[in-house]
This record gives C-alpha cells, sequence and structure tokens, in this order.
C-alpha cells in the first residue's frame, strides 16, 4: 500500500475510534441514589455558558450521574482533514448539566441523540424561506465527553450526508434531543450561518 493509503486508513481508524458507538449498560436499582449533601449554586444558565470559552473543572461536577441532567449545551465545530475531503465535516459537541447548573458527567449508560440540522431562514437570493432539514440522523452516546480540546469527540456528520441545493446558504440551525434510558429527555439547539461545502 502506498503513503497515502496508509493514512487514509489511519486517520478512519482513529474516527471510528473515537466516535465509536457503544451500547451502555442498564442502571442497576441501587445506582439511584444521589448525594444531597453537594449542593453547589452557580449564578449563570447553561444558555449563558459558551463552552469553548469557560471550561469547567472538574470539582464543580454534579454527584449523581445521569439521573440528575436537567439540561444540555450544545455546539458545533469543522472537522476538516485537510485533503481527504470526504472524511470533513461537523462534531456535534455536548454538555449536560444538573438542575443547579453544575456540569454532569456519566459514563456506561445508554443515552440516544436524535440530531438535526435546517437550513438558514433566508436563502441566497435573500428570501425568506422555511428553515429546510438539512439533515437527521441518531446516535448512542454511553459516555460524557471528557474536559479538555479533543476535537474528534462527539457526534460526527460528514458534509457529504448533508443534503444541500443550489440556493441554500449553509447552515443555519442545529438541533439535539437527548433520551434518557429513565424515559426523560432534554433538548438543545444552536444558531450558524455556515458557508455550502461542496
Amino acid at each position: 500500500m502506498d503513503t497515502r493509503a496508509i493514512v487514509v486508513v489511519a486517520i478512519a481508524v482513529i474516527l471510528a475510534i473515537s466516535l465509536a458507538v457503544y451500547t451502555g449498560m442498564i442502571p442497576l436499582p441501587g445506582d439511584r441514589d444521589t448525594d444531597p449533601a453537594a449542593d453547589l449554586s452557580s449564578t449563570s444558565t447553561p444558555a449563558d455558558t459558551d463552552p469553548n470559552d469557560t471550561p469547567e473543572p472538574a470539582a464543580v461536577s454534579a454527584p449523581g450521574g445521569i439521573r440528575t441532567i436537567s439540561a444540555m449545551v450544545i455546539w458545533a465545530e469543522p472537522a476538516d482533514l485537510g485533503g481527504f475531503g470526504d472524511l470533513d465535516g461537523l462534531v456535534v459537541k455536548y454538555r449536560f448539566y444538573d438542575g443547579n447548573n453544575r456540569h454532569v458527567t456519566f459514563d456506561g449508560s445508554s443515552v440516544s441523540m436524535e440530531v438535526s440540522v435546517y437550513t438558514p431562514d433566508i436563502d441566497r437570493r435573500g428570501f425568506r424561506i422555511s428553515p429546510r432539514l438539512l439533515y437527521r440522523g441518531f446516535a448512542t452516546i454511553s459516555r460524557s465527553l471528557p474536559e479538555g480540546d479533543f476535537p474528534l469527540r462527539g457526534i460526527w456528520i460528514p458534509y457529504h450526508e448533508l443534503s444541500f441545493n443550489e440556493q441554500d446558504r449553509g447552515i443555519g440551525r442545529i438541533h439535539v434531543k437527548a433520551m434518557f434510558p429513565d424515559g426523560t429527555s432534554v433538548k438543545a439547539e444552536e444558531w450558524y450561518i455556515w458557508p455550502v461545502r461542496r
């Protein structure tokens, strides 16, 4: 195999490992206990928090894991892999919070994520339109994202799966719904105007 093929295979393996979908374990009845003594208050809400600007220290994480989640913040980052255009896309990142705006981490629980991507409400001609669905997909996550800079961690959406037409300006809105094993769910949206990628 030539060097380029080896690099493509290596990147594909790295992406597959970092974006692998795991089936989580069903929580046991004894896992329902929480620690009420660790109640910290916060002055900001998840909607006011930009996860890229304000990384949360691990000491602020809420006890209780997935059972305490009441809000989610999402954002997306472009994944440009240089000469491997068919692997370029978006990586949708997520962060979960409890009712006191503390960052919630978990591992070993199965959370279903529904991701929808829409066009902006104005097309290339400047006409106001009803946002059109560009992509809808599903993923299952089994853990929260780690703290720090991990550019390929999250839900990956390749650009070639976005169904743009000639009049679309790009991506206008990303909507994510997280569904937990106990039947509860949280939703989050982020607004963008990204150019069309071909």
